[in-house]
């Protein structure tokens, strides 16, 4: 009888057995198949998910099926509790990103007004999603998305000051500030401390797709420069979820 020695189904000879042989003999064909299932995928204890290259979604999923979307080039995780209803999780293309910005001059800034920080400037955009033009980072997909800045002055400054990054609600046409630090010099009476301005802060955003983040800072008195330094003054982020 025609039965080939395999182990894994890349070794099974798709016109094994011959029509001649014996039906008797058909018990060594099944053996032979359920070792190779075994040994081929021998943590399969469960149902198991899969992956679908092409380009519209699998009609039948189960939690942790994952799709190549031929039409987009992105590669998606059913995160779904049931098949029925799948959640796609992008593993790539839109939903992954991160940057890191910082300025390419000091930036003098007016007295009494929350001003955007210029980061004019990318260490790296994955993505493509911070505008240096604008100065912001647009949301690519609606999740929750993580941002750091830092700031330093370029010289003595006696004032209260604030730095803060902005959530910019593009359904409601809203831009104000998310997470803010403030700093207070004023010690005793009306004297200042004079001091080069130092402040960090960061905040985790629920974002919806377009959704943008940007940097602003304020003082009190007088004018403020801000330092260009690009350890000490930078915005940063990435999707987390």
């Amino acid at each position: 009888m025609a039965l080939e020695s395999a182990n894994y189904v890349s070794g099974l000879v798709a016109t094994n057995p011959s029509g001649s042989d014996s039906i008797s003999q058909g018990d060594d064909h099944l053996r032979l198949i359920k070792d190779v299932l075994k040994n081929s995928f021998p943590d399969a204890d469960q149902a198991v998910a899969t992956v679908v290259v092409k380009g519209t979604a699998p009609t039948t999923q189960v939690k942790g099926t994952i799709w190549y979307d031929t039409s987009t080039g992105i590669l998606k995780l059913n995160t779904a509790a049931t098949g029925a209803s799948p959640s796609w999780l992008n593993l790539n293309g839109p939903s992954f990103c991160s940057f890191h910005v910082t300025m390419s001059s000091s930036q003098s800034l007016p007295n009494n007004v929350y001003t955007k920080l210029n980061f004019d400037t990318e260490t790296f955009d994955i993505g493509s999603n911070f505008n240096t033009t604008n100065k912001e980072f647009t949301a690519p997909v609606a999740g929750k998305y993580w941002f750091n800045t830092a700031m330093r002055s370029s010289s003595t400054h006696g004032s209260d000051d604030d730095l803060a990054i902005y959530f910019g609600d593009t359904s409601a046409g809203t831009n104000s500030a998310y997470a803010q630090e403030s700093q207070f010099n004023q010690v005793s009476g009306p004297a200042y401390v004079t001091a080069s301005n130092t402040m960090n802060i960061s905040c985790i955003m629920d974002m919806d797709a377009s959704d943008t983040a940007s940097v602003f800072a304020h003082t009190e008195t007088g004018a403020w420069t801000m330092g260009n330094g690009s350890t000490v003054t930078f915005f940063e982020g990435f999707r987390i979820a």
